[in-house]
């Protein structure tokens, strides 16, 4: 009975402990099939693609593929398959029901061949540009196999004297134009005219700078400088041209232009207005690292794919840059890839290869693919009545699929339903289309109520006296409080040098406490009333992750790290001031944020994208106003000079960043602690 006992006691032990002290970790575990949601928080949605077969060499009839590294799919009807490690490039219909070689081809007359080629590019009329890496240089073929340019040693002034040619991938536009993504090169693609004549660099990365090495540069010598690793753009991994001739980029640099849509100068004109940057997923755990892009397709629509090759994934965006689906992943069944290389679209069908496995995957969309595809396509098109309906059954199909919320309301828009576009521009987070619609809403309704309005305004207006005579007499008789207590902060607020002296030497200490704890109340209430009810176009919370105790807190703790900061600091300055004054005193000065914020909690409902300056012009003007109350304060209380008194807040303001890094130094040594127990109890509750 004792031993049972026992058991029960550390069974309730570890359950209590693990409540108690337990933390909520981002979840990246994703679900089989996910998206992001406005707040870019992983949701669950439907499967965009399912795979349907896998396609190799031997099915092919061409024997093993070894080593493949892309792919390239012309006029929807024509597969060409860069077999690296064979030093070949295969070509098969879309059915990949009949194949043939290209092992070699016709150089002025004799007999040439690819080694170790890696990237492939077919025009309309069937000519082919390899990017021949292992002889470093890019074929031009013609339709019959013939060399018409080669390309192995440009030169011009922009390269340098020991410049190695390594293309790995190629594109051409249509007046002919040949890019080349060479290894090794930092300045962008390389640029060659028709007749292949190097003319320019385009599109190079920023310099992506690390602030630590950049200090030690600074403080090193001119040789240790020159052992040090430069500071030099990001290669680019991959490219795709679409039918306007704008060359899509991926880079692995792991920042918000990962991928790039270049125009003719080499200008980035991707559109990022989606709710995140496109570039692979969000999150992820710290010890696989990001995402690293190594391939992009572009179909029609503007419509384009990137491909990660650490996780396996899918992405594919819009011309805005809005997620539309995920799929994929690493693994060893159908559907999921060891080491996949490139993507390519036949129709809406999508072609993954995979390097390691030497095989291709074909994925083709489900119901809710086909949906949300046409969706797109008949927005992009403005044909916004059919894809209105198309979003619509999108969200019937995955509720989640934020993006889709917003097409239906902008059909609604059109169709001058404006109250229900409100509320669909606000499941979507636009913000944009929002303001829109709720402008000619506002109008709609003021020309349908002003006339009431105005009646009420009037009534109003006569009855103020009456009210004012009738509720104030019912107050006075309650004295539920006395009015010049109350009128007394309002004061402080327009006199601060007069009131924080009479704050400091003639009131009565006590009911200066109650008063600065009611102030702190009203701010933690404002700051709550805030993250719920304030209007969308100026609200950042997310509701999954609102509480009202965290709302609270982010008001207590910053005000009593402050007050003891500032009397730490002053104790040792000569400072006169008590912690309790210099409690009231900063709980004074905070009067200017509930006077300002509590009414634009319900302004900020009735206002469009333009007049959120008001609202951000009145929120900083309340802090400026709380800041200065909370110097004229500090001065008083302590009794300092105004230089003084600023350096005093200066070095509160450190004292606090201190004292936060001991708190969480803390905290971080009772959780391992307590870790270290819980670990404990468990081992014992194994052996009983």
């Amino acid at each position: 009975m004792i031993r049972g006992k026992k058991i029960l006691f550390l069974v309730l032990l570890v359950l209590v402990m693990n409540l108690a002290f337990g933390y909520n970790s981002k979840a990246y575990a994703y679900a089989p099939s996910y998206n992001y949601s406005s707040w870019g928080d992983s949701v669950a949605a439907p499967a965009a693609y399912e795979a349907t077969r896998i396609v190799n060499g031997e099915l092919l009839g061409v024997g093993s593929l070894k080593e493949p590294s892309d792919i390239y799919v012309r006029n929807g009807n024509r597969i060409y398959i860069v077999d690296t490690g064979n030093n070949r490039i295969i070509v098969t219909d879309t059915g990949f029901k009949s194949a043939r070689v290209i092992d070699s081809f016709d150089n002025d007359g004799k007999t040439d061949y690819f080694s170790g080629p890696q990237g492939i590019f077919v025009t309309e009329n069937k000519h082919i540009y390899v990017a021949d890496t292992g002889n470093k240089r890019v074929v031009h073929l013609d339709d019959r196999l013939r060399a018409v340019t080669v390309i192995d040693s440009p030169e011009s002034e922009l390269l340098p004297q020991n410049f190695e040619f390594k293309p790995a991938k190629v594109v051409v536009d249509k007046a002919g134009r040949i890019f080349v993504m060479a290894t090794g090169v930092f300045d962008g693609f390389m640029e060659f005219s028709p007749d292949g004549i190097f003319t320019t660099f385009i599109g190079a990365n920023r310099v992506k700078v690390d602030p630590i090495e950049y200090l030690w540069k600074l403080l090193s010598t001119r040789e240790q400088r020159s052992r040090m690793v430069q500071f030099v753009p990001t290669e680019f991994t991959n490219l795709d041209i679409d039918e306007d001739g704008f060359i899509y980029a991926v880079s692995a640099d792991n920042n918000e232009q990962d991928v790039k849509r270049l125009n003719a100068q080499g200008v980035d004109i991707l559109r990022r207005d989606g709710y995140f940057s496109p570039g692979g997923d969000r999150y992820y755990f710290s010890e696989d690292g990001p995402p690293r892009l190594v391939d992009i397709d572009v179909t029609d629509c503007e419509i384009y794919s990137v491909l990660d090759a650490k996780r396996g994934r899918i992405f594919t965006y819009n011309g805005d840059g809005y997620l539309l689906y995920i799929f994929g992943k690493i693994g060893n069944r159908l559907g999921e890839f060891d080491t996949p290389v490139a993507i390519e679209r036949v129709d809406d069908n999508f072609l993954v290869l995979d390097k390691a496995l030497g095989e291709i995957t074909v994925f083709e969309p489900t119901e809710y693919g086909r949906v949300v595809n046409e969706a797109i396509r008949s927005y992009y098109h403005g044909d916004e009545e059919k894809s209105a309906e198309m979003f619509i059954r999108a969200v019937n199909l995955n509720a989640n699929f934020d993006y889709a919320y917003g097409g239906i309301g902008k059909a609604l828009l059109r169709k001058g339903d404006y109250r229900s576009a409100v509320e669909y521009f606000k499941e979507s987070w636009d913000s944009k289309g929002y303001s829109k619609a709720f402008v000619l809403y506002r109008r709609e309704n003021l020309r349908k109520y002003f006339p009431l309005m105005m009646t009420l305004l009037c009534v109003l207006i006569i009855c103020i006296p009456f009210i004012r005579k009738y509720v104030g007499s019912k107050v006075r008789k309650l004295q539920l409080f006395n009015r010049e207590e109350l009128k007394y902060p309002l004061r402080l607020t327009v006199h601060p040098f007069d009131e924080y002296y009479e704050l400091k030497y003639r009131r009565d200490k006590k009911t200066n406490l109650i008063i600065a704890f009611v102030i702190l109340a009203l701010l933690c209430l404002t700051r709550i009333l805030q993250a719920q009810y304030n209007g969308f176009l100026v609200n950042y919370y997310n509701p999954l992750y609102f509480n009202s105790i965290m709302e609270i807190l982010y008001v207590v703790l910053p005000v009593l790290f402050w007050c003891i900061a500032n009397w730490s600091l002053t104790t040792l300055m000569d400072g006169e001031g008590k912690f309790s004054e210099i409690f009231i005193s900063t709980c004074f000065a905070l009067t200017p944020l509930i006077l300002i914020g509590l009414p634009w909690v319900l302004i900020s409902n009735y206002i469009s994208a333009e007049e959120t300056t008001f609202y951000y012009f009145f929120q900083s003007a309340a802090a400026l106003w709380t800041l200065f109350l909370l110097f004229v304060g500090n001065m008083t209380v302590h009794q300092f000079t105004p230089s003084k008194t600023v350096g005093t807040m200066v070095l509160t303001v450190f004292t606090i960043g201190f004292l936060a890094f001991l708190c969480l130094l803390f905290f971080n040594l009772i959780q391992q602690l307590l870790s270290f127990a819980f670990t404990v109890v468990r081992e014992i509750l194994l052996r009983f």
